[in-house]
Formats: structure tokens, C-alpha cells, sequence
């Protein structure tokens, strides 16, 4: 089975009947998936460019652009993008990630031809203003207040994330800070669309019940007509094989618990078992039942709470297991408890044939659902072209999936769990109240 996943990996991946997937002349990736059987259009827009890849110059610009874009461009005015989406009774949004922003629509077969031109025109034709640059620092900050600041998890993990990946480019935060809204200038502003907001840079994503050839016909005159440039975005090292700490301690202003995290980090989304690695992280995370707080919560009452959480990202991701104790466990003591969860997971008891089949069935489902919604099925094209270099990767899901054995998914635990780099957190509150401190080792006693 492991030979049949590698060649699965790097076998051709056509795409549906009637399907268009070209990069045009200027560089502009397109797809175009008919779907008649679809309610509404879905148009997204993948400019390949994420807060990993600003510099210090530019830091929390890929997030403030996803605001600016619906700003005025030379042929339509402010505001003109979203009410021509809500005339027509669809939806529109945007979302920054480390790795991208994404334009998305979800529009009536009528009015795809409107986004389209919209879309094209503020590519290249946005008004940079200082009126405009004003007005969505002032909403960026906002929404920096409530997402991040008056949220004192959040907090942690913006700190934990740059402190724990230092200088790989994955370490800052897509939302930025209010520090880099501040900062910013027009001119900075314009420096980097006119860098990144390129067609060479960006991939549009069709999908519903649209003609392709038409559609096609419809980007070319409007995207294909549009000068490539820019410098392009360099890119992202792997976190896999990444010189992470071995150890770190953090506080911050948390609930009054101590919390302690071994991460081990995942290699990128191309890998040759990746798709192994997917299932792994379905069979640990996608369980009503948590196998770690199975262990140190029910069976061996070491903490209040535990568990693991899976990152994924382009050019990498991690498994970090948890525990959150009231603040009288020693640190040392706390993170021997993890790593006597891994060894224990180690035995590989959550891998059998039925835990396998029905990670398979679960991830399956999930793809059957994409499949019926133009919105969804838009989105894993975009980021199986961007994330595997593949946007076929999107209809060959279901085979591939079905490839991985039980001995694919234990030989990536061994790989990544077992054998990996493990980095270790220990969080502290700042504040702890009296009887806590004083009393709260009585509490594995009466819980």
C-alpha cells in the first residue's frame, strides 16, 4: 500500500469533464469547474501571499490589504464590489492566512461576469489613498482589540508563535499587530501591491453552473489583458527540519492554570506522504473521543484538562499535545506526563482497521460535501493548486485517501511523533489568587 501511495502521489491528476485548469500569458492561474447541478457561482480570488512572506518593512500588510481591497478602484468606487454582490443576493469575503488572501464571491450565474470584472479591475486599479489607508487602519486596529487583545488565550499563542519559531517566516501572526497598522504608510502601502497584487501572483477559481469556455473567455479579456510583475514572493523554508528551541517558557495573563504543550512539527503539504499525515491528524484530532485526555484526564487524573491539536499549514504544520493543571504541579513533572502520554500512544492503540476506516469515512464525507457546494469545492481547488502545486489533487481526493494503509499512518507517527524533534512550552499566569496557590493540590483529591 505504501508504493501505491508514493505513485498515487505523483501520478497525473486530470480534471472533470469539461473542467479548464491553464495559466495564462501573464502568469494568472486559472480554473474553471462546471457544475450545472450548483445553485450559485463561486469566485475566488488566491493571491499567493501571506503575512510569512512580509518583511520588516511590510509586516501586517497582507491582512490590512484583505480591508483596502474594497476600497474604490479606478473603475468603480468605494463600496461598489460588496453592494453589487448583495444586489444580486449573493455573498463576498476575504481571508489572510500565513500562506495567502482570498477574494471569495458566491454569486447567481447572472452576476458572475460583474464580480469578474471587479475582481480584475482592483487587481491592478485599487486607489491607495491616504483617506482609505485611514479609515481600515482604524477597522484593523479594532478588530486586533477584540479578536487579540481582550482575549488573553489569543495573546498567548501570537506570543508563544513568535517566540517558538523565531526567525522562520511562520512566526508572525496573519492579523499583524497594532504596532504594524500603525506604521504603515501609503507608500509602503503601494510598494507592496505593486509587488504582490500581480497576475503572476494570483490563480481565479470558478466554479458552479457557468459555461468554462465563456468563462474563460471572460478572464482573458479582463485578468489577461493585465501587465505580470512584481517581485514575487519568496519562498517559505519548510518547519519540518527547522532549528526549533527545545524548550521555552512563557507568561501571560491566563486563567489561573499552568499549562504545559509538546509540539513536533509536520512536513509541507506536498510531501510524498502527506496524505498519510492527513489521515494521522484525523485519527488524533477527529475523534469524539481524545486520545491524550483519555489518558492524562480520565484514566490517570494528571490534569483538569489535555488533549492535541494538529496546525496545518503550506510548508508545514505540528501536532501539539496539551495539559492544563491548577498551578502547584512542578513544570518538570507536567511535561513527563506528556511524554509518557506519547509513549503510550506509541503502542498504537487508536490504530486498528475499524479506527482507520472510519478516519477514511469521515475524511470522505467531508469531501462529498465540498463537492456539493460551489463555495467549498472552489476553495480546495485553490489550495490543492497552491498548497501541492496540483489543482486535479481536488477530484483525486477520495483515491488517495483510500491508498493509505495502516502501516502508512504508523510509519508517520514513527516518523513525526515517535522519532521527531519534540519542542516543549510551559505557560504561566501572571496572576494566581491566593487560595489557589495555597490549596489547589487538594484538587485531585475530591475531582
Amino acid at each position: 500500500m505504501l508504493v501505491a501511495s508514493i505513485l498515487l502521489a505523483f501520478a497525473a491528476t486530470p480534471l472533470p469533464t469539461g473542467a479548464i485548469d491553464r495559466t495564462l500569458p501573464n502568469g494568472l492561474e486559472v480554473t474553471i469547474v462546471p457544475d450545472r447541478s450548483m445553485p450559485l457561482v463561486a469566485t475566488q480570488i488566491w493571491i499567493h501571499v501571506g503575512s510569512a512572506n512580509e518583511d520588516a518593512d511590510s509586516r501586517g500588510l497582507a491582512h490590512l490589504f484583505e480591508h483596502l481591497m474594497f476600497g474604490g478602484s479606478a473603475a468603480y468606487a468605494k463600496g461598489d464590489y460588496s453592494k453589487f454582490v448583495t444586489a444580486a443576493g449573493g455573498d463576498e469575503n476575504a481571508f489572510t492566512s500565513e500562506d495567502e488572501t482570498v477574494y471569495v464571491s458566491e454569486v447567481p450565474p447572472d452576476a458572475v461576469e460583474g464580480v469578474i470584472r471587479r475582481e480584475a479591475d482592483r487587481l491592478r486599479n485599487l486607489i491607495v489613498s491616504q483617506a482609505n489607508l485611514d479609515n481600515e487602519k482604524k477597522i484593523v486596529t479594532e478588530e486586533l482589540r477584540l479578536r487579540t487583545e481582550n482575549d488573553p488565550m489569543a495573546r498567548l499563542l501570537v506570543k508563544a508563535q513568535k517566540a517558538l519559531l523565531g526567525r522562520h517566516p511562520y512566526a508572525f501572526d496573519p492579523s499583524g499587530s497594532k504596532e504594524d497598522v500603525q506604521r504603515t504608510t501609503v507608500e509602503g502601502a503601494r510598494a507592496f501591491y505593486d509587488r504582490y497584487y500581480r497576475p503572476n501572483e494570483a490563480h481565479v477559481v470558478i466554479a458552479g453552473p457557468v459555461d468554462p469556455d465563456a468563462s474563460l473567455a471572460l478572464v482573458e479579456e479582463t485578468f489577461g489583458r493585465i501587465e505580470s510583475g512584481g517581485q514575487g514572493a519568496s519562498d517559505v523554508p519548510p518547519l519540518y527540519g527547522w532549528p526549533f528551541p527545545g524548550k521555552l517558557a512563557l507568561k501571560e495573563d491566563i486563567p489561573p492554570v499552568e499549562v504545559a504543550l509538546v509540539g513536533v512539527p509536520l512536513p509541507p503539504a506536498d510531501a510524498p506522504d502527506a496524505w498519510a499525515v492527513e489521515v494521522l491528524l484525523k485519527l488524533l484530532t477527529g475523534r469524539e473521543v481524545d486520545p491524550a485526555r483519555e489518558i492524562v484526564v480520565t484514566k490517570r487524573r494528571k490534569a483538569i484538562e489535555a488533549g492535541i491539536e494538529a496546525i496545518s499549514l503550506r510548508r508545514g504544520g505540528g501536532i501539539v499535545f496539551y495539559s492544563a493543571s491548577l498551578p502547584y504541579r512542578r513544570e518538570a513533572t507536567a511535561l513527563r506526563i506528556l511524554d509518557e502520554t506519547i509513549r503510550e500512544l506509541d503502542k498504537k492503540e487508536w490504530l486498528s482497521d475499524a479506527s482507520l476506516a472510519a478516519a477514511k469515512r469521515s475524511l470522505l464525507l467531508e469531501e462529498t460535501r465540498e463537492h456539493r457546494f460551489a463555495e467549498a469545492l472552489a476553495d480546495r481547488v485553490g489550495r490543492e493548486r497552491w498548497w501541492r502545486g496540483d489543482a486535479g489533487l481536488a477530484f483525486t481526493r477520495a483515491a488517495r485517501i483510500g491508498a493509505v494503509s495502516r502501516e502508512d499512518v504508523a510509519a508517520a507517527w514513527d516518523r513525526y511523533v515517535r522519532d521527531g524533534a519534540r519542542i516543549r512550552v510551559y505557560v504561566k499566569p501572571e496572576h494566581v489568587p491566593f487560595a489557589i496557590r495555597m490549596f489547589g493540590w487538594l484538587y485531585p483529591l475530591f475531582s
